[in-house]
């Protein structure tokens, strides 16, 4: 029986042996792909081959952008409540003002920003001669009454602006 027993003993000690080399071995592979893996993802958790300190550098740009777009987004309103100042509706009618002189050379311009706020600008040219008028419109209304193409070019302007 003692035999038998230390057969049996010194099998399952050559057993539990083996097992614990194969778990040294399987141990060794897994921290050895541990490393592999983990050092793909270095750049995340810390410092990159190059040796810069990845996440944080990458937070701060983060942050930076974030600033950046908050400044793109108050100057783009300061911008847009700027561009209803500037000329948008433009109408120009040409037409012929006095008899004998052809080719449509007298015109009616008018220049109007988005509140309807600008400039009508007549210029008539005659055989020897030539006349310039200017009248301001606010909000769509003439300083003074208008001929016939003046009202026109003032007409056209407000619905170029639609």
């Amino acid at each position: 029986m003692d035999q038998t027993s230390g057969l049996g003993v010194n099998t399952i000690v050559l057993l539990v042996g083996a097992l614990g080399v194969v778990g040294i071995v399987i141990g060794v592979f897994a921290l050895v792909k541990l490393r592999a893996i983990s050092g793909r993802f270095s750049w995340v958790t810390g410092k990159d081959a190059g040796g810069v300190d990845t996440l944080p550098t990458l937070l701060a740009a983060v942050e930076a952008n974030q600033r950046d777009i908050r400044e793109l987004q108050s100057e783009f309103k300061l911008a847009s409540v700027e561009a209803r100042t500037h000329f948008k509706r433009m109408a120009i009618v040409r037409y012929n003002a006095f008899d004998g002189v052809a080719g449509q050379q007298s015109y009616s311009l008018c220049l109007l920003d988005e509140n309807q706020n600008g400039i009508l600008i007549s210029n008539l040219v005659g055989t020897n001669f030539s006349r310039g008028y200017a009248v301001e419109v606010k909000s769509g209304e003439p300083a003074r009454p208008l001929g016939e193409e003046e009202k026109q070019a003032l007409a056209t302007a407000i619905k170029n602006g639609n």
